[in-house]
């Protein structure tokens, strides 16, 4: 019995390491998210002439677009990275369906940003407004300047 139980462990060690390193590159993942987004609203902050008020709101419907996204996002990405990584056939239904989303997902995402631009026309000056825009296509080209120095 005692070996019973000596060779059950030996047998599930390597399983529980595949689970340990899933794990951390899921945290790993939202490690790098959370500092994205810090990096980004710190961007936003510094383009965005914005009073502290002003700045409260605005970052709290900022955050609730950016859920939003990232919930259609999510999804249609995991699934991309499970085709992937997948050791089996894929069928080209399955290739098609992705395919599929992925070309539907720029217009979820645009839906939303859309919505959001009433909510921050509410919120924001003409200017302000001009200014977020222009943050947010900057902030791109800012991390990869940012990298190229690294």
């Amino acid at each position: 019995m005692r070996y019973f139980f000596l060779i059950s462990f030996f047998v599930l060690i390597p399983f529980l390491g595949i689970n340990a390193q899933e794990n951390s590159q899921a945290n790993n993942r939202a490690e790098r998210m959370a500092k994205y987004m810090s990096e980004k609203k710190a961007h936003l902050k510094e383009c965005i002439p914005l009073s502290d008020s002003e700045a409260e709101k605005f970052f709290a419907l900022y955050d609730e677009m950016e859920k939003k996204k990232f919930s259609v996002i999510a999804p249609v990405y995991k699934e991309v990275r499970d085709i992937r990584k997948s050791t089996e056939e894929i069928s080209d239904e399955r290739y098609s369906a992705t395919a599929d989303k992925l070309a539907e997902l720029a217009v979820k995402v645009a839906a939303i940003e859309n919505e959001y631009y009433e909510k921050f026309k509410q919120l924001l000056s003409p200017k302000q407004m001009f200014m977020f825009f222009n943050c947010e296509n900057s902030f791109g080209k800012s991390m990869l300047k940012k990298n190229e120095k690294k």
